[in-house]
């Protein structure tokens, strides 16, 4: 008897069955936030179409940019070879990264700026930001339509109204929206709040940005690391707001690639650090407003010299060494704060469990993130702050 063809229909009835579940939760979320919102003034699904069109900064000749950005990913790349498995795709992802990231990752490679251009100036409709920008591709070719439907327009207004007010909220109504407006760099989506458009996720990147700059010494120079910094939407925020900051992001090639571009074209008059361009230390973070490293540059770090490091969900992604590494990494580089956002339930290791505790850090805080409960009322993601204690 094949044990195989006896047991497969079981898994798969059980899977199907998980997935059945798993999108009726999502349903009766969809359901319950329209309940909850539709009384809200912004709760316009009339607006969808024209917050989800196209919107394309000026057209520039970026090419001065993309070299600099081909230049550090080709030196990171060859560096990356040497560097332990804790900084490279693991094996289990490398099929699937290099599927939906292998058309930028060819154009990085062989040096093909109009191709680069196009992807980069439309990243957050192009599968270059997959994983890093926006919504699942199912969702957005439905938003993306002259007229979406409405289930569609639904999703969209149920996550982003919930993250607005649990912004307002986590702020306490210090700022308004015109606080969330962010460059139209890459072509973003989003919703009209209060008349005024914002792009989706800047709720959330302007939140830890504010929380990040409250933790920093007031009137002194102070040093932000990040651990996997997206395409630099929580940096944005961070560096526009606060002048005596200076921002590192330890993230892949490939991300740092796009979260480079993003950077600096927001900024185009700030003193940024690429890989290759000047050696990693206390000098270039002095003179240095954002510095971009590939990940296992984070080594050359000097010990106790960020006041906070941020990470937002890519550690409960990795393996339990990874995390080891990273966790010993930064709890070595950070004299003040470590401030991460995981999964506490859907990981390989749970967030309570990274042992930053064993590094001489006390937890402060700990409570559900909540930004993804409009659309998934069991979350499992939780915001950590811990302090790093004085010597002995």
């Amino acid at each position: 008897m094949n044990l195989k063809l006896l047991f497969r229909p079981r898994k798969l009835a059980a899977v199907l069955k998980e997935r059945y579940e798993v999108q009726s939760r999502f349903n009766r979320a969809v359901k319950a936030g329209v309940q909850r919102f539709k009384d809200d003034p912004n709760y316009r699904p009339d607006l969808v179409p024209a917050a989800c069109a196209p919107h394309p900064s000026p057209e520039q000749d970026d090419s001065l940019i993309l070299k600099r950005i081909i230049a550090a990913y080709k030196k990171a790349k060859a560096d990356q070879k040497s560097a332990s498995e804790t900084f490279n795709v693991s094996y289990e992802w490398l099929h699937i990264y290099e599927r939906i990231l292998g058309p930028v990752m060819r154009a990085l490679q062989e040096e093909n700026i109009p191709e680069l251009n196009r992807m980069y100036s439309n990243f957050f409709r192009d599968s270059c930001s997959q994983g890093l920008a926006g919504y699942p591709l199912e969702i957005q070719r439905n938003l993306f339509l002259p007229d979406p439907p409405l289930k569609h327009r639904n999703i969209l207004l149920v996550d982003l109204l919930h993250r607005f007010h649990l912004w307002k909220e986590r702020t306490e109504n210090r700022y308004t929206v015109h606080d969330l407006v962010s460059p139209q760099i890459g072509n973003p989506y989003g919703h009209i709040f209060d008349g005024v458009f914002i792009r989706g996720g800047s709720d959330y990147h302007h939140y830890y940005a504010q929380f990040i700059n409250s933790l920093l010494p007031s009137n002194t120079k102070g040093t932000v690391i990040e651990l996997g910094g997206g395409f630099g939407g929580m940096a944005y925020f961070l560096v526009r707001d606060n002048p005596n900051v200076t921002y590192v992001d330890f993230d892949l090639p490939e991300a740092l690639a796009l979260a480079s571009y993003y950077l600096l074209k927001a900024f185009p008059d700030l003193p940024i650090t690429l890989y290759g361009e000047a050696k990693f230390s206390s000098e270039t973070l002095s003179r240095s407003r954002i510095v971009m490293m590939p990940s296992f540059e984070i080594k050359n770090m000097l010990a106790g010299a960020a006041d906070v490091a941020f990470n937002s969900y890519s550690l409960a992604e990795m393996s339990a060494s990874s995390i080891r590494e990273y966790i010993a990494e930064l709890t070595r580089c950070t004299r003040g704060h470590l401030l991460h956002i995981n999964h506490n339930r859907v990981s390989l290791v749970k967030a309570d469990d990274f042992g930053i505790e064993n590094h001489n850090f006390s937890l402060l805080q700990r409570r559900l993130a909540g930004w993804t409960v409009g659309l998934n009322p069991t979350s499992d993601e939780f915001e950590y702050l811990y302090q790093a204690n004085p010597p002995a």
